[in-house]
């Protein structure tokens, strides 16, 4: 048995022999007596015997003196790979040392020096041969070379690789040992090697081993524990290119199993060989049942398509049948080609749908012999299939119009199909189509959605003005057909007409309405089956159809009004100053019988009322303030939708501000113009964007390229009335609201938006997430305030509903902040943490927006690679967008001043800070 030592010394005196350089001694790890050699046993350049070089030598005891000598002494060599580099040892500044991991000594040092190849192959994974010498307690390489397996002769190499523990040298080192041995010394050693191999260890042995030896008819057992489709791609190659000649009966034999045992793992892979390999199972019936059916049917087709003898075509095709029997799995007659079902074996069993596929494939035309014959034939196959199995049938042909319009076919066709084919064979005259005008009808009943549209479309005219066909026609069509069958004006007869049209114009969608009222006459607009519908339409719709009786003092439409229109009015008349008086005695005398008693109608009236009484018009706003104030507490006390005051409030143009009604207040800021003057410019100052707003004009458009824009805090009685507001009807009528807290005028507006804003924000948030009850609240609470006053909240059902819930508006980006959303809070004020921007305490310096997750409170979120305003929690993958650069809190960078130093987790899971500025970067500990 070879022993491995090292060199100690060579080179000594032997006084016996009177030889320089005569014998050396040799050191092994962990023992004290050293080894003497001579030269003679030396079987290398002696002048690679340095001190601490690896060899291996055999060791024998001299029986006379009773001392150990080494013989037959060799260089140690080694084989491994490069796995780490560029590192420094001691006080080198350069890459200059590699580890090498290697079966001997792990993590062994290599200097570049030491390599005899191009030195940008010396990278991490490249496989090396070496020699090891011995420095102290560690070991380094020497004499390092690339290992090329397929051109290695050195045997001590070769052993070393086959004797390594790691499968895959192993198995590589076969290919040099194929240079120096036969094929099968070489199968006889891999069996050998596999026996004491454990499970993954042959998995990557035979990842590596050479195709050569796999490949080899004798090495059937190492193919065996291949996966099954690389035993089939190795076999496969071994046969021959006719397999109609005859091959090795055990080659024949594996190649059944592993198809066999593949075909449950993969069957597609196996689908693609049966074409290929087909004439192997010609003669052995046994072998093709032990396919799977897919596959057995694919053999059978392809024998069945490729055998001229007509006696085995006839076995094979009995085979089939009784398969397709058996199985009665329709699947498998896709893979069967039409000229094989036809064979009557397989006919007599073919489902219904394919016997009709087929024979419609053969109808080319009406001029064909077979035509006729082979619509009879589809005719039959259909009166003897189940009714729920007809429409399927029948789809088959949906394209073939020759075989569908056949007498022998209508009948079975739906209903979609029949009424088309037969309102092609209507000729102009109704009167001869009575039956098929009936029948129509009954079509169309049992019609709906586009399929109705459908068959109404193909029509004729004619046919539509039936009353067994005018009820199906769309509203529009419906409505021309109607007042063409009107009399004169007066006649009794058209009241069931015009109780028709009422009808129709009532079941259509608000947009449809008014354009069908647009094609009525004026005389038939006011009759009352169609004012009863006027409230549908859109308030400046109804406006218009009804205005000239409202300027002429004619009210008798008024009722008929929805809320938005009658308000409209109401600035309509203010706008133009039309007879003002007129409409307010004729209203007066209408509401004693019909009093109006909608708060906000009632609100507009008293306002109208005072332009004609204007020593009245405080104690008039004094009571429109009451009649609003209790409108929006009753109805937030009494109903869970948003609150509306439409039109009452001027709208919140930017769409970047997420609320209905304008909240902005008068700003006044002084900006030095080019010239170098001071001058004072006057804007609104949103408090929900927390900017600059410019204030709106009536001929200019919303979508302003700079900044926020729409800012009404002014009356604009210029612009049309549609879009006026109670700012442009106080203005009209000379109102200027006046209140105990209000401090000025044009503050009321804006506070009331601000009231009915908020409280519709958190109406959806009061609702208890586990009964959706509305949590109690003191709707009360909040006139004109602009913020919450109570933020805490609880469900009236007790334990297990939501209770001590906190509702509030981020101060950083006004986003509503639920604390069943955002569960954690800053540290020190127990702020709960924004979930939009990951605000937490306002001014903090020790809290940083993105510090903790506020979803899951990890600590540290990631800078978004794509936006840096943006975090990433990297446990949730929950993100946030950081509110606006003045906004950033926590400690200042000590390096650059940035404000909000970013609290994240360095390499030694230790908590630092680092600053947001990329140009900076400076970090300090977080404890």
């Amino acid at each position: 048995m070879r022993e491995i030592g090292f060199i100690k010394w060579f080179g000594g005196y032997d006084r016996q022999r009177g030889r320089e350089n005569d014998f050396g001694y040799i050191g092994r790890e962990g023992r004290t007596d050293d080894i003497k050699v001579y030269r003679e046993e030396v079987h290398c350049s002696e002048s690679s015997l340095i001190e601490g070089i690896l060899v291996t030598f055999e060791l024998v005891i001299n029986l006379q003196t009773n001392k150990q000598f080494a013989t037959n002494l060799n260089l140690f060599k080694e084989v491994g790979r490069i796995k780490t580099f560029g590192t420094n040892i001691g006080r080198t500044s350069k890459n200059n040392y590699w580890f090498i991991e290697c079966q001997y000594q792990d993590n062994t040092l290599l200097h570049k020096n030491e390599i005899h190849f191009l030195e940008s192959d010396l990278k991490e994974g490249t496989l090396i041969k070496f020699e090891l010498r011995k420095y102290g307690d560690s070991y380094r390489a020497k004499n390092v070379h690339l290992l090329d397996f397929k051109e290695e002769t050195d045997s001590d190499i070769i052993q070393r690789c086959l004797n390594h523990n790691y499968p895959r040298f192993c198995a590589l080192g076969f290919w040099g040992y194929l240079n120096n041995n036969s094929i099968e010394e070489a199968i006889s050693l891999a069996e050998q090697k596999l026996n004491n191999f454990l499970p993954w260890q042959m998995k990557r042995f035979l990842d590596y081993v050479p195709e050569t030896i796999l490949i080899h008819y004798k090495a059937r057992n190492i193919r065996q524990l291949l996966p099954y489709n690389k035993q089939l791609q190795l076999c496969l190659g071994l046969l021959p290119d006719d397999l109609s000649i005859e091959i090795d009966t055990a080659l024949r034999q594996e190649i059944f199993n592993i198809i066999s045992n593949l075909q449950k793992e993969n069957l597609k892979i196996c689908e693609q060989i049966i074409s290929k390999v087909y004439k192997l199972y010609v003669n052995y019936p046994e072998d093709r049942k032990r396919l799977n059916i897919k596959l057995h049917v694919r053999c059978l087709v392809e024998l069945i398509s490729n055998i001229e003898y007509v006696s085995n075509r006839n076995i094979f095709l009995s085979e089939l049948r009784e398969i397709l029997v058996n199985s009665k799995l329709g699947i498998f007659w896709k893979i069967i080609p039409d000229y094989i079902i036809l064979e009557q074996q397989i006919w007599s069993i073919t489902s219904a749908d394919i016997r009709i596929g087929i024979l419609v494939s053969q109808i080319s035309n009406q001029q064909d012999l077979n035509c006729q014959d082979n619509i009879l034939k589809l005719a039959e196959i259909l009166e003897d299939s189940a009714e729920e199995d007809i429409r399927k049938l029948i789809s088959i042909f949906r394209y073939k119009d020759l075989v569908k319009s056949h007498d022998a076919i209508l009948k079975f066709l739906p209903a979609v199909e029949q009424i088309t084919i037969l309102s092609a064979r209507l000729n102009n005259n109704v009167s001869e189509n009575t039956k098929a005008i009936s029948r129509i009808a009954k079509i169309l009943a049992n019609s709906s959605g586009d399929e109705l549209q459908f068959l109404l479309f193909e029509l004729p005219d004619s046919v539509k003005r039936w009353d067994d066909i005018l009820e199906f026609l769309p509203p529009k069509e419906k409505i021309l057909i109607l007042l063409s069958k009107l009399k004169a004006e007066c006649k009794l007869e058209n009241q069931d007409i015009i109780q028709k049209i009422g009808n129709v114009i009532n079941d259509v969608s608000n947009e449809e309405r008014i354009k069908l009222i647009d094609q009525l006459p004026k005389w038939l607009k006011y009759k009352e089956p169609i004012l009863k519908i006027f409230h549908f339409l859109l308030p400046e719709d109804q406006i218009r159809l009804v205005w000239s009786f409202i300027a002429d003092g004619s009210l008798f439409i008024w009722h008929y009004l929805s809320r938005e229109a009658k308000i409209l009015c109401v600035y309509r008349l203010a706008k133009e100053n039309t007879n003002i008086s007129l409409f307010i005695t004729e209203f007066q005398r209408i509401h004693y019988t019909s009093p109006e008693n909608d708060d906000l109608i009632r609100c507009v009236l008293k306002i109208l009322w005072a332009k004609e009484h204007p020593n009245r018009s405080d104690e008039v706003f004094q009571k429109v303030h009451e009649l609003l104030t209790n409108y929006v507490i009753q109805y937030a006390k009494n109903y869970t939708e948003p609150i509306n005051l439409d039109p009452l409030l001027p709208y919140c143009k930017p769409t970047e501000v997420k609320v209905k009604y304008c909240e902005g207040k008068l700003w006044e800021r002084e900006e030095i113009q080019t010239t170098g003057e001071a001058k004072i410019v006057t804007s609104a100052y949103c408090p929900r964007a927390r900017n600059n707003c410019n204030l709106f004009e009536p001929n200019r458009s919303s979508n302003s390229n700079f900044g926020l824009y729409g800012g009404r805090l002014s009356a604009e009685c210029s612009q049309d009335w549609k879009n006026w507001s109670l700012l442009e009807l106080f203005k009209a009528v000379d109102i200027v609201p006046s209140m105990p807290n209000l401090r000025k005028s044009e503050d009321y507006l804006p506070k009331l938006s601000g009231w009915i804003n908020r409280i519709n924000e958190i109406r959806s948030r009061l609702k208890c997430s586990v009964c959706e009850d509305i949590m109690p609240h003191n709707i009360e609470y909040s006139k004109f305030s602009t913020k919450f006053m109570v933020t805490v909240f609880s469900c009236k059902h007790g334990e297990g509903h939501d209770h001590n819930i906190y509702l509030n508006e981020c101060w950083g980006c006004s986003e509503i902040i639920d604390s069943r959303e955002s569960r954690y809070q800053s540290p020190k004020n127990n702020y709960y943490i924004c979930i939009h921007c990951g605000s937490g305490t306002q001014h903090s310096n020790t809290y940083t927006q993105g510090d903790i997750c506020p979803k899951c409170g990890t600590i540290g979120m990631e800078v978004s690679p794509h936006n840096k305003r943006y975090r990433q929690c990297h446990s949730c993958n929950n993100s946030i967008k950081l509110p606006e650069e003045r906004k950033i809190t926590g400690s200042e960078c000590p390096q650059c001043g940035t404000q909000g130093m970013m609290l994240t987790v360095n390499q030694k899971n230790e908590k630092i800070r680092v600053c947001r500025s990329d140009s900076c970067r400076y970090s300090i500990s977080a404890t």
